[in-house]
């Protein structure tokens, strides 16, 4: 059998000692980042009261919309996503290769949530509903461009087209005029 026969005082004091001392806390050496980290020099001290994780994602969402992609989600922009668009994202198939694929449809669902934001995309191909969600800001989305505007929706979260699709899904004249309207403009600027 194992006995503590210390005291709980004697365990404490050797805790105490240590940090009892502040002139002996006072002399450590400040901490220097190695030449291998970068430190940003206009670092602003947190004024607002945010937390931490808070300014971090502020951060994250400037860096990741600097492409544009922060406006398609700001309300106040005039070319925001509005549910009933007719949108077309281009996804890169895996972040080695350049290959990417396209998915065009209407726009039915948006969560604004910061870098979390995401939106639902439905389309009805060969009579079959397919929906895709996509995270704005991942990275392995390379464009988000809107195709068409939608008219005639009122509401914020489309669901209803599930069961309902009527007129809403017949977009292959859209994307043919796409290509068309992209091959024109790499023949003039060639």
């Amino acid at each position: 059998m194992f006995s503590f026969t210390r005291t709980l005082g004697a365990r404490l004091s050797g805790v105490t000692a240590r940090f009892a001392s502040t002139a002996a806390n006072a002399a450590k050496p400040s901490y220097k980042a190695p030449a291998s980290v970068t430190v940003p020099t206009q670092f602003k001290p947190n004024t607002k009261g945010q937390g931490l994780m808070q300014l971090i994602a502020k951060e994250e969402v400037k860096r990741m919309g600097a492409d544009g992609r922060s406006k398609l989600f700001n309300k106040s922009h005039p070319d925001c996503l509005r549910p009933g668009d007719v949108v077309l994202v281009e996804t890169l198939n895996s972040m080695s290769a350049d290959k990417t694929s396209t998915f065009v449809g209407v726009l039915i669902a948006m969560d604004r949530r910061g870098l979390h934001s995401n939106f639902t995309v439905r389309n009805v191909v060969l009579k079959v509903g397919v929906e895709m969600k996509y995270m704005l800001y991942s990275p392995m989305i390379k464009s988000v461009r809107i195709m068409k505007r939608g008219e005639g929706f009122r509401r914020a979260k489309l669901f209803y087209l599930r069961d309902n699709p009527g007129r809403a899904f017949r977009l292959e004249g859209l994307v043919k005029q796409d290509k068309a309207a992209q091959a024109k403009k790499a023949a003039k600027s060639a």
